[in-house]
């Protein structure tokens, strides 16, 4: 997995990287998630579109409700790893 994604963008103040996924070639977004006790944390990968990717990447705070959504568990279906 170390070398399938490519962080091309970081946000330390948004929690969030962006980049390419050199598998599929397409866009990233991934942020820290938790389980049911918020003792564990780990790095999930969610799949966005170019739109999202440009958007998120010129205006980090445009991406906040995004990663919030990913972090709580609603954007399931767009969850690239880990499945």
């Amino acid at each position: 997995m170390k070398y399938r994604f490519k962080n091309d963008f970081v946000s330390r103040e948004h929690r969030f990287c962006l980049g390419v996924d050199r598998e599929t070639g397409g866009y990233y977004l991934s942020t820290p998630v938790s389980g049911v006790n918020r003792a564990v944390e780990w790095e999930a990968y969610f799949s966005v579109d170019s739109e999202q990717f440009a958007r998120f990447r010129a205006d980090p705070s445009a991406a906040d409700d995004f990663t919030e959504d990913c972090r709580t568990g609603r954007n399931k279906e767009i969850l690239i790893y880990p499945r």
